[in-house]
This record gives C-alpha cells, sequence and structure tokens, in this order.
C-alpha cells in the first residue's frame, strides 16, 4: 500500500542520513544518535464553523536521528493518532452518521533544530507528511444495514515547538506543543484542517 511504501522511504531516508553523516567526527556510537520520543496529550481543533467537533487526544511516536550533540539540526519521522468525537455533520460529507468518532493518523518527516538554554534545550521541527482520516459510514440496503470504514487522505503540514529536561545523558521529560494544517480535500473537511496541540512525554535512546 502507498502508506506502507511511505513509511519504509521515510526510515530509509533517516538510516541514510545516519550512515552518511556517521563520521562526523563524534565518539558515539551511531545507536546512541537514535531517539525514540513519545508524547500523550491533547489535541484543541479550531475554526470549526460547519461541524461540532469535541477536544480529543493525541498519541505520539517518533524517530529521531541527531547527527551532532548540543545546538544542531536534526531530522525526525511521526506517527501522531489523533482521536475525536463530532455531534453533527452537514451537506456533502463522506460520512452520514450523525454522532461518531473520527480517527486521524499522520505520518510526517521533517528536520529540526535543537539549542540548549540553561538546564532544558528547546527545539522547533516542520514536518510535511500526510493524513489519513477514518470514521463510519452505514449501508441501508432492503435486507441489511452494514457500517463500513471509510478513509480519505489529505497532505498535511506539522510545526512543533517544545522543551527537553534531561534525568540523565540519554533520557529526556519533554514537552511539546504543535500545530497540524490539513488541506481540504473536494467540497468536504471532516477532520478540521487546523488544531493545536500540547503533549507531555519523554525521549530516549535503546542503548
Amino acid at each position: 500500500m502507498r502508506f506502507n511504501q511511505f513509511f519504509l522511504k521515510s526510515l530509509f531516508c533517516i538510516l541514510a542520513a545516519g550512515l552518511f553523516t556517521k563520521a562526523y567526527g563524534q565518539d558515539e556510537s551511531f545507536t546512541s544518535k537514535i531517539y525514540f520520543p513519545g508524547s500523550i496529550g491533547l489535541s484543541l481543533p479550531f475554526d470549526n464553523s460547519r461541524l461540532n467537533l469535541k477536544n480529543g487526544t493525541i498519541l505520539t511516536t517518533a524517530l529521531e536521528y541527531r547527527p551532532v550533540n548540543g545546538d544542531a539540526l536534526f531530522i525526525r519521522f511521526n506517527y501522531d493518532a489523533i482521536h475525536n468525537h463530532y455531534q453533527q455533520v452537514y451537506l456533502n460529507s463522506p460520512t452520514n452518521v450523525n454522532t461518531g468518532k473520527l480517527s486521524t493518523s499522520i505520518f510526517s518527516l521533517g528536520v529540526g533544530y535543537r539549542a540548549r538554554a540553561g538546564i532544558i534545550r528547546l527545539f522547533g521541527i516542520l514536518q510535511p507528511g500526510l493524513a489519513i482520516n477514518s470514521y463510519d459510514r452505514v449501508n441501508f440496503n432492503p435486507q441489511a444495514i452494514s457500517i463500513d470504514q471509510i478513509s480519505r487522505r489529505h497532505l498535511s503540514v506539522k510545526l512543533t515547538g517544545g522543551m527537553e529536561y534531561y534525568l540523565a545523558e540519554h533520557f529526556a521529560l519533554t514537552f511539546e506543543s504543535s500545530y497540524f494544517y490539513l488541506s481540504p480535500r473536494g467540497n468536504y473537511r471532516l477532520l478540521n484542517p487546523q488544531s493545536l496541540n500540547f503533549s507531555i512525554g519523554f525521549t530516549t535512546t535503546l542503548f
């Protein structure tokens, strides 16, 4: 599937970048430069004029490659899962369920910059990507009623700012705020194309 191809290509780009920069003069091993951030938080949709979309949750997992320690650029691949409930739909909506749950999976790849500020580190990231919205649609026929799950793909952009507090050399508590823009498709915007998210979590290496 295209979605799996996107994931594999993104992962390949990160690993290729790591191999290319392995000889940058760092004494640390390659595995110590790969971090695995994870967080959970609140997703706040806005500009919500045609759909009563409620606040939801966001769960984030990521793979991050840091060629250089300290103040430097880094590469991050993100998977964000957002869940919201809505209470009404509008004309031309791709779902006919008036009260339901909207699930969104967003895959993003981009570049960020990290800098030390006293006892914490600040960072910012810009990540274009692909968002997949999933929701139910009820089908009526003379003999039975069935419920199908419908998916729609949208281009997305994620802008993130955050801070890290290190409890150990390769382990930190994190706080992130992020902004998502999901491009409309056709005449509908089931998931509001804009949302503001706040998450807390951690980042660490495997070794």
